[in-house]
């Protein structure tokens, strides 16, 4: 929940006295986010390739209309364009964020033969005073490419949208050095010769940007009633699913809807999986009070908020969104631990379907991801996945207990029993907490699910949870059982081997190894350098830190040496075949050679799996980063085993900086990886949230592509070859294309080491800054036409979908045509249904359930005469033609095919024939071309395609054919103005709880929710008012005896402009 404590609003005076460097901002971090290039290469979409079996998948105009150069990009773009930025890969390779002013190295690429560079402004000019550099020739050489395969969406068949391949310049890689001379706190670029490289900035401030924007991609990220900055409330009914162990149902635990909202979302899915959301947990609160003058309060709970923030670091309020979560399933399991699911749904189920997060808990149809279909899991807690929780929690209890004491008192309490049920299931005993059996987790690692297998370890989860209980317990109870557990403890501590370094006892010394991880980067299946990192900063990171927490000066040093020596020698495990290196005193720990090596070119190190590359590298840069920290702390200090050492913590932290600025441009590719960071970022993540272009169901809520801020692109190994080329399209090969939360978890932990703090480097203003995630949804309710021919007849294809998440009821759509009154009154022109497909939640197509009813209504409706029509020279009026559609569900999306032919009067009633009809219908006011006026769209009149263009692509927009809802105008523009609601587009007004209409014979009985004036007005189903009555309080008896009107007709109860009940009806 938000704490309601709130941060006073910095006054005029104070924000005078800001910083010469601070500047207005519409996010913290609006130095280093995505600009427009200088010039815009108005022939680059000649070279896409677009899908020859659909219409308009390129854009229209050549150059973006809000083109501006080197200003901020929009957050919504067409990803085209945005693919258009990317064909031209550079040959100047910078950090797309900056540099720290610091860096001594400030390193960038350029790839090709050059001796000189210049650093010039952010519009490509010269300094005021010229700032040059030479560039060095290295025997590094590079090539790279990448194929972008865009699609559509996947609602229809053959879903590729364009295609387009690109390779970036070949040759020697020249590094150059930014000069120390630069100006600071602006963009800046390189120029060599008549090249210019994207924009980058120099200043202490720079990595405490880019962790404002990682920090951003967990609020993407969360699920539940969340304040999301990106979405709104999303599966906030979990808990109603099924609850399964290795996906059988059992019984004996229940959970209730609700029960399980929250937490985070794992990748590009909407899976809640425990191994990840525990590892993003212990990772933020670990950087949270690890470094805590590196948390800086940049935003509220909500990360579209930096103005009024809720005066809470911003990564330990975001650690309290997963404590929630975990407390909330300890809440549900009734304190009972071996009864808490922290994974929730179903990987078949989840993976079949890709819409918003909003829609799921609005399916009803099975294995698309609806309530019902999220499987509330047991069994996914071991030892390793209870130590990350219990770890967490303990930190929480203590560094959150200022904010919220009832909130840190219950995370105390949740992880000391955690630690005791993951300490004994490690232990091999039958039970926990005074007798508490062990029924649903029986493996304390070596589990797996669908979605994670690998994690088979858990002393190290296991030490982080003991470190961090005695972080938050030993100032109070002055006991040191959970150090002894950690370190000490002999019997828990057993089978290791023997190393000069290796740890007395406790899960530090468990096992052969120890913790000592071989060649396995830190990720959601490790944590043994995040345990190491954590021991060091909370416990012993100085004299006075270790003495307030029971630990001697002598200990200090002795535990210290430990870290950092195992630290040495895990990340020279991690070293690969490359050309260069760095020396750590290893050699003398082990037999092993004492050199870090590493990827000369682009400073990458060994990584567990090829595929979402990126996410393990991560990892790897908070392994060096962590060991630089440390180091630098022990570089003059004389350890007792050890004595005094040349960590080269320097060469270290630069070989991290370097990393991350592999991540952040300096790569084959010249683009950032960090999404909304740098001027060049991928535009196909295989992500749901973000990315409609694996949409899969018709109808559902239509969003367009926005950059999934902070998350980390997956990417691929570089190498020799450095080829990006999806085995599909871009987004479903999520090998290279996917997100993930853990990859942001490592992302987070490094940024924070490497961070400033302090003071806020930006105006805390913002006149025009988007909180509400509606910002993101395209339209709600869709009509779209075509005409087509077949077997010599007229058809008209009309498409209807509903993406919002409400249900339309009485819907009916009005068609208008030109006709003259013998036309009509001679059948001459008549409308027929041929085909009606409804397509469900699911993107299903099966035939409409009411297709006889439309087909009965329709030949009952006869077309009527719009009024103020008439038309002299061609002697004919509008007439409108009611279809009824009766309803159009949440997420539902309906085609209607037409034939339009002529007929016969028999008994004085038309009937159909197959027969041309003897009236060109597309003249009329729904298919003839419009130009702009009035407040009314231009229309090019509606496309001749083929009968089945709809399974390929969207019809196009019908904007002049009209749908109302309950009598209400939800689209389109009529070709009269009787009524206030005729013409235009408008929103649908949800109506009030619990205001009522019931039709009594031929009364009107109204009940409102609550006192004051109201208005019940009576429609006719083409909003033509037939009658008003005013009443005051909150219940009255209308009669509706003298209505002229007895066909439909719609009642609406309106309190002034506000719509509170609507209901259609017929009287007989």
């Amino acid at each position: 929940m938000r704490h309601p404590k709130k941060k006073t609003l910095i006054a005029a005076s104070a924000i005078a006295a800001l910083s010469a460097t601070a500047f207005a901002a519409t996010t913290p971090y609006d130095l280093i986010r995505p600009t427009w290039p200088l010039t815009w290469d108005a022939k680059a979409l000649d070279n896409f390739e677009p899908n020859a079996k659909k219409d308009n998948v390129l854009p229209e105009e050549k150059t973006p209309a809000n083109f501006k150069a080197g200003a901020l990009m929009p957050d919504t773009l067409d990803q085209a364009y945005l693919d258009v930025i990317n064909t031209t890969i550079s040959p100047i390779r910078v950090n797309q964020a900056g540099y720290l002013k610091s860096d001594t190295e400030r390193q960038f690429y350029f790839i090709g033969t050059a001796k000189e560079f210049e650093v010039v402004d952010e519009n490509g000019k010269s300094l005021s005073k010229k700032i040059t550099g030479t560039l060095t020739k290295t025997s590094e050489e590079t090539t790279s490419s990448w194929l972008i395969v865009a699609g559509t969406d996947a609602t229809i068949s053959d879903h590729k949208r364009y295609s387009v391949e690109f390779n970036g310049p070949s040759g020697s890689i020249l590094v150059g050095n930014i000069p120390q001379s630069v100006p600071t706190d602006k963009r800046l670029r390189i120029k060599v010769g008549d090249e210019i490289s994207s924009t980058f900035i120099v200043s202490e401030d720079v990595y405490t940007m880019v962790k404002d924007a990682a920090i951003k991609f967990f609020g993407i990220q969360r699920s539940g009633n969340s304040d999301s900055w990106f979405h709104g409330p999303s599966h906030v009914k979990d808990g109603a699913g099924k609850v399964v162990l290795d996906e059988k149902v059992v019984s004996g635990v229940t959970t209730n809807e609700g029960d399980l909202q929250g937490g985070w979302y794992d990748c590009g899915d909407y899976l809640k999986e425990s191994q990840t959301q525990a590892y993003a947990f212990a990772n933020l609160a670990v950087a949270a009070v690890s470094n805590p003058s590196k948390d800086v309060d940049h935003y509220a709970y909500n990360h579209g908020e930096f103005v009024k923030t809720d005066n809470v670091p911003d990564v330990l309020r975001e650690a309290k969104h997963g404590a929630d979560f975990f407390l909330r399933s300890f809440k549900a399991a009734n304190g009972v631990v071996d009864n808490m699911a922290v994974s929730v749904g179903n990987f078949g189920s989840d993976h079949g379907s890709w819409v918003r997060p909003e829609l799921q808990d609005y399916i009803v149809i099975s294995m698309r991801g609806g309530p019902a279909d999220r499987d509330v899991r047991l069994g996914e807690l071991g030892s390793n996945i209870s130590g990350q929780i219990a770890a967490g929690l303990a930190i929480l209890s203590k560094d959150y207990a200022k904010y919220d004491k009832d909130f840190a008192d219950s995370c105390l309490m949740v992880a000391e029993k955690m630690y005791d049920f993951a300490k004994n299931l490690a232990l091999g005993n039958d039970s926990y907490d005074k007798g508490k059996k062990f029924v649903y987790n029986t493996m304390a690692a070596g589990w797996s699910t669908p979605a994670y297998n690998g994690n088979n370890e858990y002393h190290d989860d296991l030490a982080l949870a003991a470190i961090a209980l005695h972080y938050a317990t030993y100032e109070k109870s002055g006991k040191m059982d959970y150090l002894n557990d950690a370190v000490e403890d002999t019997e828990i501590g057993t089978d290791q081997m023997s190393r000069s370094f290796a740890f007395n006892g406790g899960w530090m010394a468990h096992g052969r190894n120890g913790m000592l991880k071989s060649s396995r980067n830190t990720s959601w299946a490790n944590v043994n350098t995040l345990t190491l990192y954590a021991f060091y900063k909370l416990l012993l990171k100085d004299s006075k830190t270790a003495t307030k927490y029971g630990i001697s000066d002598e200990k200090r040093l002795g535990y210290a040496e430990k870290v950092a020596s195992t630290m040495a020698i895990n990340l020279q495990n991690l070293s690969n075949s490359g050309t260069s290196s760095i020396e750590l005193p290893v050699s003398q720990l082990s037999s092993e050679s004492g050199a870090i090596s590493y990827d000369g070119a682009w400073y990458s190190m060994q990584t567990d799996q090829s595929w979402i590359y990126n996410r393990y590298q991560a990892g790897n840069i908070f392994e060096v980063l962590a060991l630089a920290d440390i180091a630098k702390d022990l570089e003059k200090v004389k350890l007792p085993t050890l004595g005094t050492l040349n960590w080269n913590s320097e060469k270290l932290h630069q070989l991290g900086i370097n990393q991350l600025n592999y991540m952040l441009g300096v790569n084959p590719w010249d683009v950032s990886f960090i999404y909304g960071v740098g001027d060049k970022n991928d535009n196909h993540p295989h992500h749901r949230i973000s990315n409609p272009e694996g949409r899969n169901a018709r109808g559902s809520v239509a969003y367009k592509y926005v950059r999934p801020v902070g998350g980390l692109f997956g990417g691929i190994i570089p190498g020799a070859e450095n080829s990006i080329s999806p085995s599909s399209l871009s987004w479903e090969d999520y090998h290279l294309s996917e997100t993930c939360l853990d990859g942001s978890a490592a992302l987070v932990s490094a940024l924070t080491i490497v961070s400033n703090g302090g003071d806020d480097y930006f105006e805390k203003k913002c006149d025009n800054c988007n909180k509400n995630p509606d910002i993101f949804q395209a339209d709600n309710i869709h009509v779209g036409a075509y005409h087509y021919e077949f077997n010599e007849l007229d058809y008209l294809t009309i498409s209807f979908s509903n993406s919002t998440l409400k249900r339309m009821d009485s819907v009916v759509t009005y068609v208008y045509f030109d006709a003259t009154e013998d036309d009509v009154e001679n059948c001459n022109v008549l409308f027929n249904l041929s085909i009606c497909q409804a397509y469900d939640q699911g993107g299903f197509n099966r035939p409409c359930s009411n297709e006889d009813e439309i087909r009965k209504e329709l030949r009952k409706n006869n077309p009527q005469k719009i009024k103020d029509t008439y038309d002299k020279k061609s002697k004919t009026y509008t007439w409108a033609l009611p279809i009824v559609l009766d309803s159009l569900g949440i997420g539902r999306y309906v085609r209607l095919d037409l034939s339009v032919t002529s007929g016969t009067k028999v008994s004085g009633a038309c009937e159909y024939a197959l027969e041309p009809a003897k009236v060109d219908f597309t003249k009329g006011w729904s298919f003839k071309s419009h130009t702009a006026s009035n407040s009314m769209p231009a229309y090019d009149g509606i496309s001749d395609k083929d009968k089945d263009y709809i399974e390929v692509q969207e019809a196009p927009d019908a904007p002049y054919i009209v749908l109302r809802s309950q009598g209400k105008l939800i689209w389109g523009y009529g070709p009269a103005d009787e009524t206030s609601d005729r013409v235009g587009v408008r929103k649908i007004a949800a109506p009030a709880a619990n205001a009522k209409m019931i039709v009594n014979g031929r009364g009107l009985y109204v009940v409102a929710p609550a006192q004051g004036t109201k208005t019940l007005k009576v429609f006719d189903m083409l909003g033509n008012q037939l009658m008003a009555q005013t009443f005051e309080g909150t219940s009255a008896q209308v009669s509706l005896a003298k209505l002229p009107h007895r066909s439909a007709m719609v009642a609406r109860l309106m309190s002034g402009e506000k719509v509170l009940a609507a209901k259609a009806f017929k009287l007989k």
